[in-house]
């Protein structure tokens, strides 16, 4: 296998990508754009600067896409978004059910912007990071997030490959809290848009490192720890921040190198990654017909 790696000082379009992002939400709420025509834009944006940059400049050759890969991703991205859209007006219709009985306090919806948006940020990836902790505990949890760990290679596009149960539990867990809190519709949409972009950039095959901006946001550096093959190194739970892995113990940068391979530990174990009803039935199957294997990958770490 081709293991070439192409360094490129900073990751650039890492940063252009940040650079981008803020002035667009920046011009976005000067003039009062809809906040759905602007999250619309800015994922079309996300996606495609990405793809076009590591097709360009590949961090490792082997991790470019194939036409089989950006099929099946296409499949996944597909099934993603429709979820997420339901969920999400499932999200707000329990939002609005239990402000019924807990007022949401009114403090943050008069916070600034540069004070609410990171606030929300912080506050949303609270929530994603338990989720995923527990996800790599084993268990049923981890059926429903293996899935995400199938792809031999992290680039932009595999960023969708995620279970419609894992979309569910990703956005409740982000979104729910900060309507509870009271953070306002512009924060929590500009959070969001953030949280996706860091998404997709800390998937993405681009060269290049963050240097002490590991300390600060989520990256590829980091988040390709997180896809090794060996679950002891399977850490960095965080994506568009690092800020709880600090907390709780499982921020991994310098101390250890990238990982060779990433995927899954016992591929053979479970379906086939080009098996779309197999994987789809995967969580739904008994803890005893589902495989053994699975509960071995990055289970190391128990909360």
């Amino acid at each position: 296998m081709n293991t070439k790696h192409t360094h490129a000082g900073w990751n650039w379009a890492h940063l252009t990508l940040l650079a981008g992002m803020l002035a667009g939400l920046s011009a976005a709420h000067a003039r009062g754009w809809a906040l759905e025509q602007t999250a619309l834009v800015a994922s079309v944006l996300i996606i495609a600067w990405l793809s076009m940059a590591e097709w360009r400049w590949p961090h490792r050759r082997e991790w470019v896409p194939t036409r089989a890969d950006l099929r099946r991703d296409g499949f996944y991205f597909v099934l993603a978004a429709i979820t997420q859209s339901a969920t999400r007006w499932l999200v707000l219709a329990g939002a609005v059910m239990l402000a019924q009985v807990w007022p949401a306090p009114t403090l943050l919806q008069d916070l600034p912007l540069w004070v609410a948006v990171p606030l929300a940020l912080w506050v949303g990836e609270l929530g994603l990071y338990a989720v995923h902790r527990l996800e790599h505990a084993g268990g049923w949890l981890w059926r429903v997030h293996a899935l995400h760990h199938a792809p031999t290679g992290v680039n932009a596009t595999n960023n969708v490959t995620i279970h419609p149960i894992n979309v569910v539990l990703v956005e409740a867990v982000r979104v729910l809290p900060l309507m509870l809190l009271g953070f306002g519709a512009e924060a929590i949409v500009y959070a969001g848009i953030l949280a996706q972009a860091q998404s997709f950039a800390t998937h993405a095959n681009t060269p290049g490192t963050m240097g002490w901006l590991n300390l600060v946001i989520g990256t590829a550096e980091l988040h390709r720890r997180h896809h090794s093959t060996r679950p002891d190194e399977a850490l960095n739970f965080g994506t568009a921040v690092p800020l709880w892995d600090q907390v709780f113990g499982t921020y991994r940068w310098r101390a250890t190198p990238e990982p060779q391979r990433v995927g899954l530990s016992t591929p053979e174990t479970y379906p086939a990654l080009a098996d779309f009803a197999g994987w789809l039935a995967y969580p739904l199957r008994s803890s005893r017909s589902a495989n053994a294997g699975a509960h071995d990958e990055g289970c190391t770490e128990r909360l």
